[in-house]
């Protein structure tokens, strides 16, 4: 059973998508008590209709990425996000908030919800910097990944340059 307190690390269906497009959805496993939820999977099962790189993510669910139910009081979280949020960043946000975890989300209204209701938040460009300040890849690697997600997936970001996030 998840209770308050376990700190959980959130990953929602952008992330879990950006980092299966660069094929390196390996350096999220690693990530301190790392988990998602039952909608971000349903979202990447539906997408590797059209996108089949989404199935790099799909294979890590549930074993190196748990899926973890939500609790009643995340149920309820959720329902209050659904009126703002899709159903992957809804739950995703409500299970970090109940365990007093980070949400991992690039989207830009569970990121404000997330700041208003003092939940930590990171997405991908920051796990990228987290990655390599870690040493796990280089940063010529991380600005390749940002560029691709540009280029390849429309991912939006404040700036092209990956270096300037190491600021």
């Amino acid at each position: 059973m998840i209770r308050k307190g376990d700190s959980l690390t959130v990953l929602d269906t952008t992330v879990l998508s950006n980092f299966a497009h660069v094929d390196h959805v390996k350096l999220l496993c690693d990530l301190p008590r790392v988990a998602t939820v039952d909608a971000v999977k349903a979202e990447l099962i539906e997408g590797t209709e059209t996108h089949h790189y989404l199935e790099r993510a799909v294979k890590v669910l549930g074993g190196k990425v748990p899926v973890v139910p939500l609790s009643e009081p995340a149920t309820h979280l959720e329902r209050e996000f659904l009126g703002t949020l899709d159903p992957g960043e809804a739950q995703a946000l409500a299970l970090a908030e109940v365990t007093d975890g980070v949400v991992v989300t690039d989207d830009g209204d569970a990121r404000s919800i997330a700041a208003q209701r003092a939940v930590d938040v990171t997405g991908s460009i920051g796990l990228l910097v987290r990655f390599v300040e870690a040493g796990d890849i280089t940063e010529q690697t991380a600005d390749n990944y940002l560029k691709r997600w540009i280029d390849e997936a429309g991912f939006r970001s404040p700036s092209r340059d990956f270096v300037v996030f190491l600021r």
